[in-house]
């Protein structure tokens, strides 16, 4: 938890690469970093994750009495959640000091490759292209 402290002159303008823990009306929790937000209270998250309890998840848990429910977890990643859908809304951490983590510069899990294109049709590939037009 982070040493932020909410009161009655906090906005959300200061809640800004916050990451957020969102409960929404049909159950699900959204937890991810606040990039931005509309007087609707419709929010764009980033690396979002989904926590949820899912119906069979929910019957294992009656069949067997137990008190502990299984969420199912997913990464969604970037989301725009609806304000209508949010019912409350806390405080998971605060912004991340790394410049480039904030600013979303760090290396990623994607894998970069390069485009391979027979010999053979690299000729018709540039054949449409043309340089700049004289007016």
């Amino acid at each position: 938890m982070s040493s932020f402290t909410v009161n009655k002159k906090t906005r959300m303008s200061d809640l800004i690469n916050y990451r957020l823990k969102i409960l929404t009306i049909d159950g699900r929790n959204f937890i991810g970093k606040l990039l931005a937000f509309d007087k609707h209270l419709n929010l764009v998250l980033s690396d979002t994750e989904e926590l949820r309890i899912t119906k069979k998840s929910y019957q294992e848990l009656k069949s067997k009495n137990s008190i502990n429910p299984v969420e199912d977890k997913r990464l969604l990643g970037l989301i725009i959640l609806r304000g209508d859908q949010i019912v409350s809304l806390s405080i998971e951490s605060g912004p991340t000091t790394d410049i480039k983590k904030r600013l979303g510069l760090t290396k990623g899990k994607g894998i970069s490759r390069p485009l391979k294109v027979p010999v053979s049709q690299t000729s018709k590939i540039g054949s449409n292209l043309q340089g700049p037009v004289k007016h």
